[in-house]
């Protein structure tokens, strides 16, 4: 199975994702709530990639890469959509406790990726965003 993989920005992909994340996942020897907390990750990115950076134009794509070493699991995604703004970020790492209204979408995502891996990165490199998240094993 690929490493890498491609998806049209529809939430249509996140069950695909899903599947292909848990295929990745099978062999690691870690618990059910460590692989849990990883999807979790992954299906919020790619939820905010699709409505807020492709702005689910089914005609455009992420791609997602899935790395794995003795220590972490790593995967990067890739789009060519909107600038993720930084301040958003800097909002959710800011804030410990989160108050927000449980049913506003504004950040609440972003915290539960926070909290679900050890590093959450975003960033533009030749015009293009790359969102890396990486959960450690032991954690």
């Amino acid at each position: 199975m690929a490493n890498e993989i491609a998806f049209p920005a529809a939430l249509a992909s996140l069950s695909p994702l899903a599947e292909w994340l848990a295929e990745k996942m099978a062999p690691l020897s870690v618990g059910d709530e460590w692989r849990f907390a990883l999807d979790l990750a992954v299906c919020e990115t790619a939820t905010n990639i699709i409505r807020y950076a492709l702005h689910e134009d089914r005609h455009r794509c992420f791609c997602v890469e899935f790395t794995c070493t003795a220590t972490s699991v790593t995967l990067r995604f890739t789009d060519d959509g909107d600038i993720f703004p930084a301040e958003r970020l800097a909002a959710a790492q800011e804030y410990t406790f989160f108050d927000a209204d449980p049913l506003a979408e504004s950040g609440r995502g972003l915290k539960l990726i926070l909290l679900c891996v050890d590093t959450f990165k975003v960033e533009n490199v030749s015009g293009r965003n790359v969102t890396t998240l990486e959960k450690l094993m032991s954690a």
